[in-house]
């Protein structure tokens, strides 16, 4: 499962029956910066932000770099969502689905704290 926040919706005008009951979501995955920030935000350790976590995404967004997950749980543009890719994302479905993502939850809070420094082991200590 990956993270990523919800920067956009995906209007259909034929949609597929399988997607009766969801949505098509654009989803920009999260990267090590925007776990930091998130983290920084939270522990106040940055300037505190009135921006919801992970609204530090710059726009406009490199190419290929956003995902289009497929949603029943009602996520919202600035949604921070976890999501499966693959097989795991046609899972919920019965018979065979169209989806390569498929939103499996809604965060509603992250807490990460970033690896400390690789301290190199003092050979000659040994």
């Amino acid at each position: 499962m990956r993270l990523g926040i919800v920067i956009g919706r995906v209007t259909l005008t034929q949609k597929e029956p399988v997607y009766n009951g969801g949505r098509l979501l654009i989803v920009q995955p999260w990267t090590r910066a925007e776990f930091a920030a998130a983290s920084a935000d939270r522990s106040g350790d940055a300037t505190p932000s009135s921006r919801p976590i992970g609204s530090n995404i710059a726009l406009p967004l490199p190419k290929g770099s956003s995902v289009i997950v497929y949603d029943e749980l009602g996520a919202g543009i600035g949604s921070i969502i976890g999501f499966t890719e693959g097989a795991e994302a046609t899972m919920p479905f019965t018979g065979d689905a169209p989806v390569d993502a498929y939103c499996a939850c809604i965060v509603d809070q992250v807490d990460y704290q970033p690896p400390a420094a690789a301290n190199p082991v003092d050979r000659a200590a040994l």
